[in-house]
């Protein structure tokens, strides 16, 4: 039976190692032996090389063995029963004997095996603080420290505390992964590293994904030889692998090794740091000699880590309230100031306000061409070129930056210095946009070793290896700003929508005006056509007639005495007023047209309200409206007058909704015998009903007969209308001989009922 040694034959290099496939190293760290036994059978498929000396058999009489040759009968079925009930779950250590001696053992699942990791059991009760005692440490700590900086350095103080580590750092990563030493405690005699960044290609993307599966690594001894791990070899030559993500005793990529011996390190300790699912930091242990720590003090150095992510957030929102308060009150006075003032626009005070409110150092609002600015900002053709831009390239309805230059390279000769900005699209117009600009702000970066020589060449052997120096060095930071925080960026948001509404408001507003500017010369225009109406009746027949009968007359008494010539011309001229008068009449016929009852026929309400409904498609799509129509019947009219009055009714009921409600409107028809509305004493007729329900914000029912009376607007502050729609509909109900009432009731709907001659 042959045997397979699982360490990979490729040999690591710098220029390889962001490939490194570092969760199957194929061998383990010397400080303990590890077994992967089948989950099937509990038989061992693959076992650690020092197995021989635990064991004190050769690896072949190891593999393929069940545990219960090795171990205590009493301890296997134990921890069978435990691990099948908790599955990949059980990451508590279980304790085996093994010829007399005891071993901590940490157990997980990887594919259809189990791992398990035994280390020498060591009398912990020194290394392992009460969970009571630990707690109340953390509860102490987070209560006096009034912002996470300060918490990371308590958290570093007790890491330090229980581990015994040289150095401990709370290692805080950036949205590129560079990381900062965020707190830290150490021996007095070392050198500090707090506040120096460290490039993102110290800890590459596939050891960044490690740390978010297994939370917990430690390095013993840098100087170690790497254990390989073997398995029975399979039929075929096939590959064998053992993933080892979730591994304590995981070897660890040689190149890793050489930074540590380069930073001068023996032994290391790591705890991920997890917010928001994201590897928001580490902790991260050094020592100057070998030091290996027990499990027991791993997991209260693990405790710790999880003390600190229950914080981040809380810590992040306390070390922001001051900034929320402040932003807040501004809100609050911009919010009264809106209201005070409907062209707040072209306000100097409201525009500082708004500027001020994300502490920017200039404001411009772009709208329709227009630009109303605050503070210090680029030309109008810059800014207009930067709004273009963003509407064109950022797909969202906002984007904040505090690097511009990094997105947009004329950002580089901005007038006036912008270096970071925060946009609000305001309108599905190109252009229209509010900007918040702030200047650059010149700053020095620590670095631990100079980022840009990570990698450098090792003239002894001609390799390239990692950097041997972590000298802080300097790095000046040029075209970005002071960062957007989250209290910030949220009342950008908050304050983009009113200004949204309080411009379209105002669009609306200049609309309305216009509009009733235009009624006014409609009522004029109407008034002369009255009137013109009234001299085609009065005025113009009257002459008409005259000429006419003078013409007969003479036609009459003296057409054998006057030539033929003036004859003929006296009988066309008789003609052309008799063609005037009929022209007159035709006209007066057209400006009576709706009045006149000869221009009724019979008219389908099914077909005009299907005409409705695809008129008034979009208007009904966009708010999610639901129509429920009953047949409706035939009636003597007016098609388009009553075309016209469906439409104003639905829009009424769409323009009305509740806000985030679906608009649900139901139509019906009932028949019913009353007296005549039009004619009193009129015997009694039938009449159709067509009922209008809807669920919008209905009305108070004292108004109810008010809202048919010409520009009587009952919500004049939140809904625009020229306030004619209902007088409108009023007017052609009584043209077709009918009546219409209105009833509301707040909040739950409005109801319109049409009666109409059946």
């Amino acid at each position: 039976m042959k045997i397979k040694n699982l360490v990979p034959d490729h040999e690591v290099t710098i220029t390889n190692c962001e490939s490194e496939p570092i969760h199957i190293p194929g061998s383990i760290q010397p400080h303990g032996f590890l077994l992967a036994v089948k989950m099937l059978d509990y038989s061992i498929a693959f076992a650690s090389k020092n197995c021989e000396t635990y064991f004190q058999v050769p690896l072949n009489e190891i593999l393929g063995k069940k545990l219960n040759l090795f171990f205590d009968e009493e301890e296997i079925n134990t921890f069978t029963a435990q691990f099948e009930l908790n599955g990949s779950e059980m990451n508590r250590p279980f304790i085996f004997s093994l010829h007399g001696k005891l071993y901590t053992t940490s157990v997980h699942k990887s594919g259809d095996t189990v791992i398990l990791e035994m280390e020498p059991f060591v009398e912990e009760h020194s290394y392992m603080p009460e969970l009571y005692i630990q707690t109340k440490r953390f509860a102490y700590y987070t209560e006096r420290s009034d912002n996470l900086k300060n918490l990371c350095q308590d958290i570093a103080n007790e890491t330090k505390l229980i581990t015994g580590y040289d150095r401990v750092m709370i290692y805080r990563f950036d949205k590129d992964y560079n990381g900062e030493v965020y707190a830290e405690t150490k021996r007095e005699d070392l050198e500090s590293f707090f506040g120096l960044y460290y490039p993102h290609t110290d800890i590459p993307a596939q050891a960044r994904e490690l740390y978010l599966r297994n939370h917990v690594r430690m390095i013993a001894d840098v100087d170690y030889e790497p254990v390989p791990l073997y398995a029975l070899e399979e039929e075929g030559g096939s590959v064998i692998t053992l993933d080892l993500s979730h591994s304590f005793l995981r070897s660890v990529s040689p190149i890793h090794i050489q930074y540590m011996k380069n930073m001068g390190v023996a032994a290391s300790f790591s705890v991920s740091l997890i917010h928001n699912k994201k590897l928001w930091g580490l902790i991260s242990c050094h020592h100057d000699t070998p030091k290996y720590i027990p499990y027991y003090a791993r997991l209260a150095a693990h405790l710790q880590a999880i003390f600190l992510q229950s914080q981040i957030e809380v810590r992040k929102v306390a070390d922001e309230f001051e900034i929320t308060k402040e932003t807040n009150k501004k809100l609050q006075e911009l919010s009264e100031q809106f209201t005070k003032e409907q062209s707040f626009i072209g306000n100097e005070v409201t525009l500082q306000l708004i500027k001020t409110l994300l502490h920017a150092d200039g404001l411009a609002i772009i709208h329709n061409g227009n630009f109303f600015t605050s503070g210090t900002v680029p030309e109008k053709k810059e800014m207009q070129l930067m709004a273009d831009w963003l509407f064109k390239n950022i797909k969202k309805e906002n984007f904040n930056t505090t690097r511009f230059v990094d997105d947009y390279l004329p950002a580089k000769t901005l007038s006036n210095g912008v270096a970071g900005i925060c946009y609000q699209r305001l309108s599905v117009l190109p252009g229209n946009a509010i900007l918040w600009m702030r200047r650059e702000i010149q700053t020095t970066k620590l670095w631990g070793g100079d980022p840009n020589k990570s990698i450098i060449l090792n003239e002894e052997n001609n390799l390239l290896t990692p950097r041997k120096s972590f000298a802080a060095w300097s790095e000046s930071v040029k075209y970005q700003s002071k960062e957007w925080l989250r209290p910030e960026l949220n009342a950008a948001a908050t304050i983009s929508l009113v200004i949204q509404k309080q411009l379209y408001l105002t669009d609306l507003i200049e609309d309305e005006v216009k509009y009733r500017s235009l009624n006014e010369q409609l009522q004029k225009s109407n008034d002369e056509l009255s009137n013109m109406n009234w001299i085609s009746t009065h005025d113009l027949k009257e002459p008409l007639r005259k000429i006419q009968m003078y013409a007969s007359i003479i036609l009459e008494k003296y057409s054998n005495e006057i030539p033929d010539v003036v004859n003929s011309n006296i009988v066309r001229m008789q003609a052309s007023a008799a063609k005037m008068q009929r022209l007159i009449e035709a006209l007066v016929s057209y400006a009576s047209l709706m009045y006149d009852e000869a221009r009724f026929e019979v008219v389908d309400l099914n077909s005009v309200m299907k005409e409705v409904v695809m008129d008034l498609k979009e208007e009904l799509e966009e708010k999610g409206a639901t129509i429920d129509i009953s047949t409706l019947p035939t009636v003597n009219g007016i098609s388009f007058q009553l075309h016209q009055l469906f439409v104003n009714i639905i829009s009424n009921a769409i323009k009305f909704a509740k806000q985030d409600v679906p608009v649900v409107i139901k139509i019906s028809s009932t028949t019913f015998t009353a007296e005549s509305a039009t004619v009193a004493g009129e015997a009694p007729k039938h009449w159709y009903k067509i009922s209008f329900v809807d669920n919008g914000i209905g009305f108070n029912n004292t108004f109810k007969n008010d809202i048919f009376k010409v520009f009587n607007r009952l919500n004049t502050n939140q809904y625009i209308g020229s306030g004619i729609g209902l007088a409108i509909s009023k007017k052609i109900v009584e043209n077709h001989t009918g009546t219409i009432t209105a009833t509301g009731e707040l909040n739950k709907g409005a109801r319109f009922d049409i009666n109409l001659p059946a």
